[in-house]
């Protein structure tokens, strides 16, 4: 049986769309705070939705994948907040990073994976650890966005006030 054949269209089409987001964020630019928070929000719901989606919106998974979110945005983001930041206006001006990139190909990667594994009907998607595990690697990961925009808007207001 050829499994490929079998896979939709639209994963790669958001694959590339990532990839295109993700280069655009490696060169330095302009944002506003609030686009940030959008493509943070955007991930967010891309990755809550793969927990649903595979594994049902339970306790477990749903508290797996908030306190892998929680303790990404409570304790990672100082390891996140892009550095270098600077005010422009209204704007901030932010270097180029490919952490954005990165965190968008593990969520794709991870929600993907877990698509698969439910195409094939595999028994690891009941078993505790994984699902716990899933969960909150999709958590973290949509975490940082929410920590590099928390930071953002932290700066951006700061320098407002300054």
């Amino acid at each position: 049986m050829n499994t490929a054949a079998h896979l939709p269209v639209w994963p790669f089409a958001l694959l590339a769309v990532l990839l295109a987001v993700g280069h655009r964020q490696s060169r330095s630019r302009l944002v506003q705070p609030a686009t940030l928070v959008k493509l943070a929000a955007a991930m967010l719901a891309l990755s809550l939705f793969g927990v649903i989606a595979t594994f049902g919106a339970g306790a477990m998974p749903v508290l797996a994948w908030a306190a892998g979110f929680a303790a990404t945005v409570g304790f990672g983001a100082p390891l996140l907040a892009p550095r270098g930041l600077a005010r422009e206006g209204g704007a901030v001006r932010m270097p180029g990073s490919w952490v954005p990139m990165g965190l968008m190909l593990g969520i794709f990667m991870t929600k993907f994976g877990l698509g698969v594994a439910a195409g094939v009907h595999a028994e690891v998607l009941h078993d505790a650890w994984f699902i716990i595990t899933a969960c909150a690697v999709l958590g973290l990961l949509s975490g940082a966005f929410a920590a590099r925009a928390r930071a953002v808007h932290h700066f951006d207001r700061a320098a407002a006030a300054a």
